[in-house]
């Protein structure tokens, strides 16, 4: 129990020791850094937060009572030296004490919490998060305790305004934390044997940066303080002067008031009122005038009651009594201003040994004298002093007759603090304290700070005041350096702040560089391995693992197997319309299920975006039997964020050795069975067959054919009659055009205008179709023919062009055509993809002058609704209702509907394909406008066109 009892004792006793340690060592870094600032208690460059966070992170929280004890020392130091506190430093102290423990405390707690420790950080991003929590976010908080304690309880000097001062703290604390807490933690031991060696360096590095702050910061604040020297001596001058002149201002003035009183001694209170009110104005240094007469003992009860009469105040009486060798009196009969002064009404100056001495010297002088510092009658509290300027009556008419006889004195009262104060006002000197004694006493006039005397800059001058000699010693207050206009220290310092703090970040990054870097190519090493043979969405084995497994699978010539080719259908539309990242999340569902089902002896990979191989041995029936699986799992309503996803899958099945036996040749064979399985509907598999890359070969050749068609203008028009079944009289003709191939001959539109569909070559197509029509309608109009309305069919992709109606028209124009002779024909289809566009567009061609016609009306599923708002001058009747007039019925029952709706419409119709007479009558008797067909005309090269 003993050996228990000893090992808490000593326990306890290390932890105060090392607490205390740390107060010390943090008081004696506090109190050296503490001349890098201006304020008494804010240091811009405050390494001792460094020095708690770096301890606390090292040894824990048990330190922070240290933090708060190293802080309440150098708080109570800063202001007030070695002596004992005052209430509101004690407190304010307690305050910034207790802020710089829950400071340090949230910092460290902040930087374990998110493994940013500067020297040992988890991962590369830490730089920003050691910034906020270290100093930018957490420094805050004492800075604001701290600010707010100085400036409301402590009052400190050197202030800079509530802001800037928060500024500052912040700054400081924010640098002593970011840039002292990884110096600190690289003077301590090392916990990591490893990395022991490259601490030196890292000390260095920071100690050498640290230094070169120190003395940038330094040699500026001394150029700073020759500057404010300089200035300072100026202003000390200034108050000399300003000084000088409210003396030579006063005696001036009571040189003047003493010629007014001599011309009249028989001065009433008002005179004497308006004698001395204009002198009082402008001088803010004097209390009072007043007017002291010699009274002879003799006339003392005359000249009280005279006196009472004059003031209109009968209880004036002369108190204190001169000296019995003395036979005159000198009291105080008029004062102004008098409410303040009236307690000095009827005072003896020879009823005072300090004043009688001074009344006797200017006596004996004859001019002014000033009195030594003595309490007022009127303000026996104040510290002051009196001019007494003798006052005398030339007497006698003859030059060597003539004397003078001293009639009082004009007194001129000052409180030194008024006396001062004026002066300094003046001077318009700020933050500047006076010390002012006579040449063998003390001082009587101190206005110097306590906190003064760390500024260091002081002067002394003398003041001459008649014959009175003082020595003034002007003092720097603590506020001067920060308010004076040539000090800019606390931008600089912010400047350094920022600078240490990005070199201390920039040399920890390089000291973290090789760990990191160590740490994350081990990382890099084993995801690589994983990543290099994985997709990383849906961790199934990627495109290389599945060539490295076919390529193990090939190796077994006598295994027969298959590819499967996988891909989704429309998937790009769940993407486009819930977004990636439910398309990623029903993506994952997906392989997990389908790789959940799939055989052991079944290898699925993914081979990007929505594609999926599966290999799998075997036959084909087997292969066939699982993409019927396939098929079924990804056909399962998937539940993803809220939505209910069912989807469908388009697979292609290729057979090693029957289809190819490298990997380049069965993943191409399966991925054209797989386009085969898209373009018959989806939702099925197709197996491979050799016509299928026929087709595909036939297709690709027929694309480049077209591609070099039309830069080699092989397209041609040929034009087919349309008549009017009243008279049969032309009425117009429509462009169609022919591909003439140079190895194929003459190829009609239903050879290569799919395929121009679906490879957006039907826009560059169509333009040359209209340049060509209308470049054959001008050379018609040229020969002075007779040119009908030409119809020109226009594509989906074409019409949807925002620029479409500007490039017709301006085509139309350069061949100098009408626009009406162009008739344009759109498809129901065409309405359908985006109705309210082009019925804007159909309307704005009309409104240019074009005639637009409805094409192959009937075989879509055209909106009634939408048709009565499209601006047509044609209906036209597909052929595939035409070709069966007199056997269906029903398409007659349909042609003779359509006749109808056109005219309610009041739109002209055109039946198409007409190639019997039965046929054309049927039309004509049921008034059908015009037609168009073999029984009138074929299509015919525009030479064979008859006009």
């Amino acid at each position: 129990m003993d050996t228990v009892n000893s090992s808490v004792v000593c326990h306890s006793s290390n932890r105060i020791a090392t607490n205390l340690l740390l107060a010390v060592a943090y008081a004696i870094l506090g109190l050296g850094f503490s001349t890098t600032g201006l304020h008494d208690q804010i240091v811009p460059l405050w390494l001792p937060a460094g020095l708690a966070l770096a301890v606390v992170l090292r040894f824990g929280t048990k330190m922070l009572p240290g933090v708060w004890l190293g802080s309440l020392l150098v708080n109570l130091i800063l202001p007030n030296g070695w002596s004992l506190p005052e209430t509101g430093h004690l407190l304010t102290a307690l305050v910034i004490a207790s802020g710089a423990a829950l400071q340090t405390g949230l910092a460290a707690y902040l930087i374990r919490r998110f493994g940013v420790d500067p020297l040992l950080p988890v991962n590369e991003r830490w730089m920003l998060r050691f910034l906020l929590f270290a100093g930018v976010l957490t420094c805050t908080l004492n800075a604001t305790l701290g600010t707010l304690a100085v400036t409301y309880i402590n009052q400190s000097g050197g202030s800079l305004g509530l802001l800037l001062d928060w500024v500052s703290w912040w700054l400081g604390d924010s640098f002593g934390a970011v840039f002292g807490t990884p110096l600190i933690l690289s003077l301590l031991p090392a916990t990591q044997p490893d990395a022991a060696s490259r601490r030196w360096v890292l000390s260095v590095r920071l100690l050498g940066t640290l230094l070169a702050l120190i003395v940038i910061n330094q040699y500026y604040l001394s150029h700073l303080s020759s500057l404010l020297e300089r200035s300072f001596r100026q202003d000390v001058q200034l108050i000399d002067a300003r000084i000088q002149a409210t003396i030579q201002q006063n005696l001036r003035d009571l040189t003047r008031l003493e010629l007014q009183i001599a011309s009249r001694p028989d001065l009433k209170p008002e005179e004497f009122r308006e004698l001395v009110f204009a002198h009082m104005q402008d001088n803010p240094a004097l209390r009072a005038y007043s007017w002291d007469p010699l009274v002879p003992r003799s006339q003392r009860t005359e000249f009280e009651q005279r006196t009472r009469e004059l003031l209109g105040n009968p209880e004036y009486a002369i108190y204190g009594e001169s000296p019995p060798s003395e036979d005159v009196l000198i009291p105080v009969q008029y004062v102004e201003p008098l409410e303040q002064n009236r307690a000095a009404l009827g005072f003896n100056l020879y009823s005072l040994e300090d004043r009688r001495r001074w009344v006797l010297q200017a006596e004996s002088r004859g001019q002014a004298v000033a009195t030594g510092i003595l309490n007022l009658t009127q303000a026996p509290d104040e510290p002051g002093l009196l001019i007494l300027q003798p006052v005398y009556r030339q007497t006698g008419t003859e030059l060597l007759q003539s004397r003078r006889e001293l009639l009082g004195f004009i007194v001129g009262v000052f409180t030194v603090a008024q006396f001062f104060d004026a002066a300094l006002q003046e001077s318009s000197i700020e933050h500047v304290g006076l010390r002012v004694s006579e040449r063998f006493g003390g001082s009587f006039y101190d206005t110097v700070k306590a906190g003064s005397q760390g500024v260091r800059l002081s002067q002394g001058f003398p003041v001459l005041l008649t014959q009175q000699e003082w020595q003034v010693e002007a003092v720097a207050g603590p506020d001067y350096l920060a308010a004076h206009p040539v000090s800019q220290a606390l931008y600089l310092q912010v400047l350094l702040v920022g600078l240490g703090a990005l070199a201390s970040l920039l040399i920890l990054s390089m000291y973290n560089r090789e760990r990191l870097l160590v740490a994350r190519v081990q990382q890099q090493t084993l995801d690589l391995a994983w990543q290099a043979r994985h997709d990383d969405l849906t961790e199934l084995p990627n495109r290389t693992r599945m060539q490295e497994q076919l390529t193990e699978w090939l190796k077994t010539p006598d295994s027969p197997f298959a590819l499967l080719f996988i891909d989704l259908d429309r998937f790009k539309l769940i993407n486009d319309s819930l977004g990636h990242q439910v398309g990623d999340r029903l993506l994952q569902a997906l392989a997990y299920q389908m790789r959940v089902e799939t055989p052991e002896d079944c290898k699925l990979c993914r081979m990007g975006g929505d594609e999926f191989i599966l290999l799998v041995p075997g036959a084909a029936q087997r292969a066939i039997a699982e993409a019927q699986r396939i098929l079924l799992i990804v056909g399962r309503p998937y539940t993803v964020a809220e939505h209910s996803l069912q989807l469908t899958a388009s697979i292609g099945i290729s057979l090693c050795p029957s289809h190819g036996r490298d990997a380049d040749s069965l993943i191409k064979h399966a991925d054209t069975a797989m386009y085969r399985a898209k373009s018959r509907g989806k939702d099925r598999y197709e197996l491979y067959s050799e016509q299928l890359t026929s087709d595909a070969v036939q297709s690709f050749s027929v694309e480049q054919d077209l591609r070099q068609a039309l830069q080699e203008h092989q397209l041609v028009l040929h034009y087919q009659p349309q008549y009017r079944l009243d008279d049969d009289r032309l009425c117009g003709l429509e462009a169609l055009v022919r591909w003439q191939h140079p190895e194929r001959g003459l190829l009609g539109p239903d050879q290569f205008i799919p395929l121009a569909e679906e490879t957006q070559l039907i826009v560059p197509l169509g333009w040359q179709v209209i340049e060509q029509a209308c470049q054959q309608m001008s050379r018609w109009l040229e020969q002075g023919l007779d040119v009908p309305l030409v119809a020109i069919n226009i594509s989906p992709h074409q019409l949807l062009q925002a620029d479409f109606i500007p490039r017709l028209n301006a085509l139309a124009d350069g061949f100098g055509l009408e626009r009406k002779r162009i008739e344009l024909e759109i498809t129901e289809s065409m309405i359908q993809q985006d109705p309210d566009f082009v019925i804007q567009q159909l309307q704005r061609l009309r409104l240019s002058g074009y005639h637009l016609a409805l094409d192959d009306f009937g075989t879509g599923f055209s909106s009634l609704d939408r048709l009565k708002y499209l601006p047509l001058n044609r209906l036209k009747i597909d052929k595939s209702f035409t070709r069966d007039i007199g056997r269906n019925p029903k398409d007659e029952a349909v042609i003779l509907t359509v006749i109808a709706l056109g005219r309610s419409l009041g739109v002209e119709v055109l039946a198409e394909g007409v190639e019997t007479e039965k046929q054309r009558d049927f039309l004509k008797t049921h008034q059908c406008n015009s037609m168009q067909g073999f029984l009138m005309g074929k299509p015919v090269p525009a030479e064979l066109v008859r006009l």
